[in-house]
């Protein structure tokens, strides 16, 4: 296993905005429909999760949601910790900073949201902060850094949707 895989996780489907019930954005959960989806899609995705590792997410209420379902079928991550870094507005290089300076053993698997996810994973790739890829609610892509961990290090392992994940419970 390299010595540095980044698991990145989008929130599943969420239900739709609404600014009476949600003001803000931030409090909006996942759709009951999207939880029973997201589970089988973490059915699938704990298998290809390392032996130990780190699970954080988004302070968001759907990511928190989402990270916790993670957890259960991939105990090896712990519970979920919270990283700020994580929320929609971040900008790239500041989630690559807190997740280079992380100490953690295994696999940090980050649960978050578009368009920071892409553009997380184009500076990884390529040194900027560009959306290479687009990941579907619920979906996952997995980078490594075979040498030094620095923008524009990182390969992409795999990248699979929330349905691709489901088929390989």
């Amino acid at each position: 296993m390299p010595e540095h895989r980044w698991v990145l996780v989008r929130h599943a489907p969420a239900m739709p905005r609404d600014p009476a019930r949600w003001p803000g954005d931030r409090d909006r959960p996942i759709r009951p429909s999207g939880k029973i989806e997201f589970e089988e899609a973490a059915e699938g995705l704990a298998p290809l999760l390392g032996d130990k590792g780190t699970l954080v997410t988004s302070p968001l209420t759907r990511a928190r949601e989402t990270s916790t379902i993670v957890s259960r079928w991939w105990k090896n991550g712990g519970d979920p910790r919270i990283w700020p870094e994580l929320e929609p507005e971040v900008a790239p290089s500041a989630l690559f900073d807190r997740a280079r300076a992380f100490r953690g053993s295994g696999d940090l698997v980050l649960v978050g949201h578009e368009p920071l996810l892409s553009s997380f994973a184009g500076y990884c790739i390529m040194g900027e902060g560009l959306s290479i890829l687009k990941l579907s609610k619920g979906g996952a892509v997995a980078l490594e850094f075979p040498g030094k961990v620095r923008p524009g290090a990182a390969r992409i392992l795999w990248a699979l949707t929330r349905n691709q994940l489901r088929e390989m419970r």
